[in-house]
């Protein structure tokens, strides 16, 4: 308290009306300011939202994606096992071979190759 009455008695009795008028100036040009500050930052914090939706629903898109890709190849994967199994039990080589032959073309590509299809499905 006694601070501000030391900084109270170091002020002139009166201001001039022109450093009145610059310190209302400068005070509304700090609203104004400020008031421009709080929407652009309100715009930015709007932006933000936005993008992290669209990065939501492209990361929803693929994992559901991904996962029937990946859940189908696991399904075909077991049903040529299957029926190399079949074909050794069998003793049958040409389905053996066949099983293999057709695993082998399965496993040697990947479904990650159509991203560039998928990216025009995603859009939808």
């Amino acid at each position: 308290m006694e601070k501000n009455a030391a900084l109270l008695s170091l002020l002139p009795d009166t201001i001039p009306p022109d450093d009145a008028v610059h310190a209302l100036e400068l005070l509304a040009e700090y609203k104004r300011e400020t008031e421009l500050t709080h929407r652009d930052k309100t715009k930015a914090l709007a932006l933000k939202e936005i993008a992290l939706a669209e990065i939501t629903r492209k990361y929803d898109f693929y994992e559901r994606l991904f996962a029937a890709i990946f859940a189908e190849r696991s399904t075909v994967t077991k049903k040529f096992f299957s029926i190399i199994d079949k074909g050794i039990k069998e003793k049958d080589n040409d389905l053996v071979l066949a099983g293999l032959s057709n695993l082998s073309k399965m496993v040697s590509t990947s479904p990650l190759t159509a991203l560039p299809s998928l990216k025009k499905l995603e859009n939808r």
